[in-house]
């Protein structure tokens, strides 16, 4: 590390000195050939002792993971005994049930709106930067997409930015702002349970690995005071750049062709952000299931 590199770090408030991370060979870290890439040749490696750890092993180190069935699964079978073999081998939390209808699986097509309020996820239009349930105080720690149909008409494509990396990029007074109760969180009206809102942080704190956990979506997020402001700005203004750059800049782009029919991508919810390009294809179809929590310590 250089004299400036050194200083920059010393000056660093304690979350912001815990949660950057070196320039050095993040192109090289993050790239989609460098992301851990798994096979599964029957449903029974779902509850495999070795093949379960080597899930649970690139979950903890990458943060991402892929994996491709080599079965039929139309139902998400090994999906479902991969999760709870994740609780039971590895300590993961349970499976979050998405409501009372849908139970742990959520299947993503695109639908047409009719009366009511639409997730966005639900739609064909652009998703930009986000983590999932934001909204909530203790949003899922993970996520895992099932692709059944990817899309055939060039769209569809899953985008994820590494929060460490991201971090690094951003100002040190931002950081401690970002880390700060300081945020109002508007919760969607189609996920509404009685709550219109939160207030909490929107960066985490680093866990003994140094990774930082952060929860964002640009349209529910109101800064509750200037230096909030200033900071949410400098992250939303990162955040449209690098919508516009090239894959290997930090980013994955994980288009049809990295996740093809039968292939799964789990993700840790926190340590990086995922957008999606715009559905063409009406019958794109993924099933999302989300596990445990991660606390905030909102108020």
């Amino acid at each position: 590390m250089n004299v400036v590199a050194r200083s920059r770090r010393a000056y660093l408030p304690k979350l912001a000195r815990e949660v950057c991370v070196p320039p050095r060979n993040i192109r090289k870290a993050h790239s989609v050939s460098d992301v851990p890439r798994l096979a599964a040749s029957k449903l029974e490696d779902s509850s495999d002792r070795v093949h379960t750890t080597a899930v649970a092993t690139a979950l903890r180190e990458k943060g991402v993971t892929i994996v491709d069935l080599k079965f039929p699964d139309a139902s998400s079978q090994y999906l479902r005994g991969l999760v709870l073999g994740l609780n039971q081998y590895h300590g993961h939390g349970l499976p979050i049930t998405h409501s009372a209808e849908r139970g742990w699986f959520w299947d993503v097509t695109p639908k047409v709106k009719t009366a009511g309020f639409q997730a966005r996820s639900e739609s064909c239009l652009d998703f930009p930067w986000h983590t999932d349930c934001s909204y909530e105080s203790d949003p899922p720690q993970f996520f895992a997409l099932h692709v059944l149909r990817a899309d055939r008409n060039g769209g569809g494509t899953l985008s994820a930015l590494n929060v460490s990396l991201l971090m690094g990029k951003l100002k040190s007074s931002t950081l401690d702002s970002l880390s700060q109760r300081d945020f109002q969180i508007k919760v969607p009206p189609e996920f509404a349970k009685g709550i219109p809102s939160i207030t909490g942080r929107l960066l985490g704190r680093a866990d003994e690995q140094s990774n930082v956990y952060m929860r964002y979506r640009a349209d529910i997020v109101q800064p509750l005071s200037s230096r909030a402001s200033d900071a949410l700005r400098e992250l939303n203004q990162s955040l449209k750049s690098e919508r516009t750059m090239d894959a290997g800049s930090g980013q994955l782009r994980l288009s049809p062709e990295v996740l093809p029919d039968n292939s799964i991508v789990l993700m840790d919810n926190g340590r990086w952000l995922h957008a999606r390009n715009e559905v063409r294809d009406p019958k794109r179809h993924l099933r999302r299931v989300r596990w445990g929590r991660r606390q905030f310590g909102d108020v």
